[in-house]
This record gives structure tokens, sequence and C-alpha cells, in this order.
């Protein structure tokens, strides 16, 4: 029997919805050792020690907690959201699901995030890393460089993502999608003048990319953090060694999000 002593609930908002879901939470598990969390409180803060942390929200709302949790904490996702595609349990199912918790019968998702050098900062993305252009009017000129020699992305931009992050933005810009425990990270050429196809690269790869010329340039972590890129700087993508450990209690899900994200169906 798992008994948790710290556990966190994040939410987007508290809606009523939100509340019956909090309260099922608390009928089956400690409520003493539960603590609520706005994800707007988050901002600027770090959610570590927790046995289990709870998300209450969308695909949006899991990346976001996703970047504010470290320590390897357990995630539960609960979908109060219309998709979720990264999403296992709904309200209907979460007592049946919590009781599996308790009883040990689940499985662990383990996403690594990558590690974003520029200048002197050290940053960490659990979806991707895009450097692109501003505007969107011109394109721009980027300098790839990978150990095994160097590439011209000539478009809109290029982005790296982990695993987790295939089925989002690298996946609309014609990515593959990777099931989330394969060691690789995903670079994916935007809009690209030459044919250029998505490269997968191993995890510890470190990749490096240079702003030569166009349109002024911007990285974005996650859909949450931008930044101008000097065109002096050399910005350097990797896997950390940060882990996103995620509560699955299916062994397939990962086919299950391949065919919600690819519009094949689900089957079982």
């Amino acid at each position: 029997m798992v008994e948790a002593k710290r556990i966190a609930v994040v939410y987007k908002t508290r809606e009523p919805e939100t509340l019956k879901v909090i309260g099922v939470v608390r009928k089956l598990l400690n409520p003493e050792a539960i603590a609520e969390y706005p994800l707007p409180s988050l901002v600027g803060k770090r959610l570590r020690d927790f046995d289990l942390i709870i998300c209450l929200g969308g695909d949006g709302t899991l990346v976001r907690t996703c970047r504010v949790v470290e320590n390897g904490c357990l995630i539960l996702p609960v979908n109060m959201g219309k998709k979720g595609y990264l999403m296992e349990v709904d309200p209907e199912n979460l007592e049946s699901y919590l009781e599996r918790y308790r009883n040990n019968d689940f499985l662990v998702e383990k996403s690594f995030k990558l590690r974003v050098d520029y200048g002197n900062r050290v940053l960490t993305a659990v979806n991707e890393a895009v450097i692109r252009n501003m505007i969107g009017l011109k394109q721009v000129e980027l300098s790839v460089e990978l150990e095994e020699g160097a590439f011209i992305v000539e478009g809109d931009g290029f982005l790296v993502s982990t695993p987790m992050g295939s089925s989002a933005y690298s996946l609309n810009a014609g990515g593959p999608f990777v099931l989330s425990n394969v060691n690789v990270l995903v670079c994916t050429p935007l809009c690209a003048r030459k044919p250029l196809r998505p490269l997968i690269v191993n995890r510890d790869e470190v990749i490096k990319v240079k702003y030569l010329s166009g349109e002024e340039v911007q990285m974005i972590i996650d859909g949450e953090e931008a930044f101008k890129v000097d065109p002096r700087e050399i910005i350097k993508i990797t896997g950390s060694g940060e882990t996103v450990n995620i509560i699955r209690f299916s062994d397939s899900f990962n086919i299950k999000r391949m065919s919600r994200v690819t519009g094949g169906g689900e089957n079982g």
C-alpha cells in the first residue's frame, strides 16, 4: 500500500469541476498531506520533495507543471480539458485509478528534459526549444552543428524536441512521432527553403545553433519563455539528466497517444 506523505494538487482555475475532483482526491488520499497550488502561483517557483503531484487540466497545464517539478516527483495527470493527448485519467475514472495508485499498481513513464545553454543562462525545456524568425515575414539562415558535421537551415527556423514534445509543435511542423521511452532528440526544420527532413539524434548529442542572417530571431522554450537571439551567441541544446516522471496505468499508452495525435483511433 502506497501512502503519500506530501501531495500537491496543481490546477489552472478553481472551477466547480476542479473543486469536485479535489474533493475526490481528499476523500481517497490523506487530506492533511495535500497542498493546493493554482498554476499562476507557481511562476518563478519549484515543486520538489513531494511524493505525488496531481495535475488537473489539459496538456498545457501538464507541461507547465512539469516545468516547475524537480527531484523526480511522480506526476499524475487528470484531464480537465477537451483533448488531453498526454492524459490517461479522466474525472470519471479518477477514483479507480487512485485506488490503483494506493495499491502500487501503476507504471512510471520517464521522459527527459532538454538542457539549453545560451549565453550565461542554463534553461530547461519539457517539450521543445524553438529558434525562429520573430515576425514571420522573412526567412532566416541558421547554422546547425552536430558532432559529425554542420548544415545550414534556410526557412522560418529550427526546433529541437524531446520524445514527449514530439507530439506537439514538432509534429505539426512535419516531425515524427517518437515513443516516450526512446532516448533521442528530434530536430525539425521549420518551413525550410530546401527540402530538409527532420533528423533524429542521440539524446547526448550537443546541438549547436547559430544565427547567420535574415530576420531577427528569437528562441522560445515550451511556448512559455522567449529570448531575442544575439548573433554573437551559440545556442547549445542537449538532453539533460532531469526527468519528468508521469504515472501511467497502461503499458500501451504510447500507442494510444500516437493514435490520438494522428487521428488513427484507439484500440483498447
